[in-house]
Order: structure tokens, then sequence, then C-alpha cells
């Protein structure tokens, strides 16, 4: 009786084992992509903010030389 309580024991804890060991692998490939989603967005987000530096950059003289006119003019 004892003998059969041991190895239901072990094959119970052998499995509670390979599951875990399941999850843990799942959780890595989980932090892989989300890892790969936040570089993608961290690329986008720099080539959002590039544009953006380039386009006020573009305003910027824009308006100096609205300002350049106005005060030739007036």
């Amino acid at each position: 009786m004892v003998g059969v309580v041991a190895v239901v024991s072990a094959v119970m804890v052998g499995r509670a084992l390979a599951a875990r060991k399941a999850d843990k692998g799942t959780s890595g490939g989980q932090y892989r992509a989300l890892a790969a989603d936040y570089e993608g967005l961290a690329q986008e987000t720099r080539d959002v903010q590039e544009t953006t530096q380039a386009d006020l950059a573009e305003l910027r003289k824009r308006v100096e030389s609205i300002e350049r006119m106005m005060r030739e003019v007036g």
C-alpha cells in the first residue's frame, strides 16, 4: 500500500514539474514576443520623433523668413 502511494505521488510530482517547465517555456516565448513588439514600437516612435523634428525645423525657418519680411516692411 505504501509503495503504491509512493509511486502515485512520484508520478504526480513529475507531471507537476513538467507542467511548470512548460509554463516557463511559454512565458519565455511570450516575453520575447513582447520584447519584439516593444522594439518595433520604440523604432516607430523614434522615426516619428525624427520626422516631427524635421517638420519643426522647417516651420522655424519659415517663421524666421516671415518675421524678417515683416521687419523689412514695417
